[in-house]
């Protein structure tokens, strides 16, 4: 995707915003872009074609396609203090030059007022040197050494993420929000509970919610499509890990893991559903959804812990088997859902999906009570993901657009499996 990117550099000490000599602000255009939470780009492409040092504190604006695909987006960043471009100047916001164009109208709606940071510490201009120094103090006390700069990664609603080089390999480093805090917990446990299973952790604040990691090698589970097996040895890990925690859930309490009861959500789902843009079937459907929610509820396997976003591309297949990432979205519920998770998208899997249901299924004793709950699963998980992100992840983050999309997207996962909701319920 051909993207243009506009970078509002500004100055920490008073918010002013960097022009260039033409009177407009640095950007640059890259033909095959990255996704718009990777903020890499920013931070090289200024460095290296304005000698700009910057770090970059958040996307403020993405705009829609234009006719022949390519895209525009504003982020914002922080100048660090070294030199500027000759001939740049330093302007306040309302001084800055708008067009009449899609851009100019998002400025003037307040895109680049500045955000606070109360809820991502990341956005603000000052927030990136103390990481650094907390990354360095842990190096040190697990005897590492830091072989080059902190790098940034990605920074948006979900987390920080920045990469190091040292002496032993490459590390991540991650700090999340306060609605996403309890993956730190979750994911040492985790870790505990079968090694491997995830990133190992080298270092970790909990109260700030960051987390050091070691580099897992390996491909991508979505690299290998050609190889059904990883993928089932996928589903069987997982199954394997919440049957085990499924038999003592006081470690995953104790780790702040939030509750995502399936039974409440029969509840939850009038107001879930009232929305714009709820397809008309689903809003008929609401009695036979609660009574999957309720069959599911009643169903012997669980509760444990749920991914909640569970997919491919979280799946690297290391030297020690699946390594799961990104846990921000974990709650304690039926486990099935997260098998549902992995396999809703089937354009995304292997061909054959029985054979991958099957090794999640066999992890819970198999048979057909195990298959029945995980098809109420497929209906459930969209009900679930909507839950999550209506009541807890859209109102935890800064700039909710960011992930918004995420209910319509969990609806319309939801459509196709009406037609074969009364099959699944015995009518």
């Amino acid at each position: 995707m051909r993207v243009r990117y506009h970078v509002a550099v500004r100055r920490p000490d008073d918010d002013a915003i960097l022009v260039l000599r033409e009177g407009a602000m640095p950007g640059f255009t890259l033909d095959d872009a990255p996704w718009w939470q990777v903020v890499t780009p920013v931070v090289e492409r200024l460095r290296d074609d304005l000698a700009l040092d910057v770090v970059a504190l958040r996307a403020a604006w993405l705009g829609e396609p234009a006719a022949d695909g390519s895209v525009d987006r504003l982020y914002e960043a922080a100048w660090r203090g070294a030199s500027v471009p000759a001939g740049s100047r330093w302007v306040p916001l309302p001084g800055l030059e708008r067009r009449e164009t899609p851009l100019g109208r998002a400025i003037d709606a307040g895109v680049l007022e500045p955000a606070d940071g109360h809820l991502h510490p990341w956005y603000r201009p000052h927030w990136f040197d103390p990481m650094a120094a907390w990354i360095d103090q842990a190096l040190a006390d697990a005897g590492l050494r830091r072989r080059g700069p902190v790098r940034q990664v990605r920074s948006w609603g979900r987390a920080a993420l920045l990469v190091v080089d040292t002496d032993r390999g490459r590390v991540w480093a991650k700090q999340v929000p306060a609605v996403f805090a309890h993956e730190i917990a979750v994911t040492r446990l985790l870790g505990d509970v079968d090694p491997g299973f995830v990133a190992p952790e080298i270092a970790a604040d909990r109260s700030a919610g960051r987390v050091l990691m070691e580099h897992v090698d390996g491909p991508l589970l979505t690299e290998l499509r050609d190889d059904i097996v990883p993928w089932m040895a996928t589903l069987a890990r997982l199954a394997e890990v919440q049957r085990v925690l499924a038999a003592d859930l006081d470690g995953v309490r104790i780790a702040g893991l939030p509750a995502a009861s399936v039974r409440r959500l029969v509840d939850d789902l009038p107001a879930l559903l009232d929305r714009d843009g709820v397809d008309p079937a689903i809003r008929d459907a609401i009695p036979d959804l609660a009574a999957a929610c309720r069959d599911l509820d009643a169903t012997p396997y669980g509760p444990s812990v749920e991914h909640g976003d569970l997919s491919p591309g979280q799946v690297v297949v290391g030297a020690m088997g699946p390594v799961i990432l990104d846990w921000s979205d974990a709650t304690i519920t039926h486990p099935f859902l997260a098998a549902a998770s992995f396999l809703i998208e089937p354009a995304d899997l292997p061909g054959d999906v029985d054979a991958l249901a099957e090794a999640y299924l066999a992890g819970w004793g198999g048979g057909p009570d195990a298959r029945r709950a995980l098809d109420l699963a497929m209906v459930v998980y969209p009900l679930h993901l909507v839950r999550l992100y209506a009541t807890r992840i859209l109102p935890g983050l800064e700039q909710p657009w960011e992930m918004e999309q995420m209910i319509p997207w969990g609806l319309d996962r939801l459509t196709p499996r009406l037609a074969d909701l009364p099959r699944i319920l015995g009518r």
